[in-house]
Formats: structure tokens, C-alpha cells, sequence
């Protein structure tokens, strides 16, 4: 007899990630109402052995903080996840991690242990982040058995709400780069995307302010319109 519900393989902690892994539950949440001045983002990038987050492994996690009105790159983040076999050499052309970086990672369960415990709850910041925050997710459940908690904004929705004479001309992160004057100093490298797209953040705040964006719900209320209008 075949049984015919599949049952979650069970998750075998260590003591320490275990510990680790209760600890994040104490995480305070983003208060919504909080003014985005005094919020403490994470901006966060993520490369993947392809364009599927659901289905192609997580390989590596950018992330740097904005805090007080700046990027802190003091306070960056980024980690290669150890992989079983490295991914093609056309995925390499468009990730950049060599098979050597690939085969030489942070076990998994350890390198998204430290990145929670960096990003502290959020709230966090991407460009197209549903893939981020899907890759991200995805490798959570496999490897710990739980949610990646946080609210997340969308910075290549909120950017054309905010720069309507621009949105034609931008759909690409390299778009919006070229167009407000950003340099990238390593693009596809994770932690320079991250980079990157927190000085993009940091110009989206500034127009906020002057639309009388003042809270996290603010925001979160811009991007529902946007998808109410079929943006």
C-alpha cells in the first residue's frame, strides 16, 4: 500500500542552530506606522542557479543596512551557500560565482542563520523582490522548517510610482542606475546589487518625503494602489 499524503521530511537541528533558530522567533515586527526616517532597512540581493526561486538553489545573499538616512557598509552582509554541485557555466556567466566559490560555501543552514540574525526582522528592500524574497523563503523551509519573517517593499514598483517621467524609459535595475547618476561597483556581485539598489532607496525616500510619504504604510498603501490600477 502506497501512502497517498506526502509527510514534510523532518528537520535534524544541532543544539546551537536550533537555539539560534528559537531566538529569531523574539524578532520584533515592523511597526507600520513607524516614520520611514527611523526605520532600519535591509536592502537585499540574492543570486540563485537560475530564474526559477521556487526551483533553482539559493547561492548567495547581499544585504547592507540603511540606517539614519545612510547606506552602512560597515555593516554589509554576504555569504556563499555551500552547494552540492556547481550550476552550469551559462548560469556562471550570469551569477558570476565560480564553481570553486560554488563548492566552498557556508553550509546552508549556518549561512541563513546569519543572514536572519543580520536582517533582524527588517523591514527589507528589493529590486523584483517576490524573487528575492521567494528564493529566500524557499530555502528557509527546506533547511529549517519555517517561514522567513519581515515586511518587504518592492523597489522596482515603488520607483516608476515616484518617477513617472522616468518609468518608460526603466524597467532594468541597470535602468534606474543609469537614470539617477549610481554606480555599481560589481554588478551580479549580491552585496553590490544590495548596495546599489540602497542608494536607489535612498533617493526613493527622499521623493517620498516629498509626497508626503511620511510612514512604512505609506509605502505599503503606494504599491497596493499601483496593483488595484493594474499598474
Amino acid at each position: 500500500m502506497i501512502w497517498p499524503f506526502s509527510r514534510k521530511p523532518r528537520i535534524e537541528l544541532s543544539e546551537a542552530q536550533a537555539a539560534r533558530l528559537a531566538a529569531l522567533g523574539s524578532l520584533p515586527a515592523t511597526d507600520p506606522r513607524a516614520p520611514l526616517a527611523a526605520l532600519r532597512w535591509v536592502v537585499v540581493d540574492v543570486e540563485t542557479g537560475g530564474l526559477n526561486p521556487q526551483a533553482d538553489p539559493l547561492l548567495s545573499i547581499g544585504a547592507v543596512e540603511i540606517r539614519d538616512g545612510r547606506v552602512n557598509l560597515g555593516a554589509g552582509f554576504e555569504v556563499g551557500l555551500l552547494q552540492s554541485a556547481a550550476t552550469s557555466h551559462e548560469n556562471i556567466l550570469v551569477h558570476g560565482l565560480t564553481h570553486s566559490q560554488q563548492l566552498s560555501g557556508l553550509a546552508a543552514r549556518d549561512a541563513l542563520l546569519d543572514f536572519a540574525e543580520f536582517a533582524a526582522g527588517g523591514p527589507f528592500v528589493a529590486f523584483h523582490a517576490g524573487f528575492d524574497r521567494t528564493a529566500l523563503q524557499v530555502a528557509m523551509q527546506k533547511e529549517l522548517g519555517r517561514d522567513f519573517p519581515g515586511r518587504w517593499l518592492d523597489a522596482a514598483v515603488i520607483a516608476p510610482l515616484l518617477f513617472p517621467d522616468l518609468a518608460k524609459d526603466c524597467r532594468s535595475l541597470d535602468d534606474w542606475l543609469a537614470a539617477l547618476s549610481i554606480q555599481n561597483y560589481a554588478r551580479h556581485s549580491a552585496v553590490a546589487d544590495a548596495a546599489a539598489t540602497a542608494q536607489l532607496w535612498l533617493i526613493l525616500l527622499e521623493a517620498a518625503a516629498r509626497q508626503n510619504l511620511r510612514t512604512f504604510k505609506d509605502m505599503e498603501s503606494l504599491t497596493h494602489a499601483r496593483k488595484w490600477l493594474g499598474g
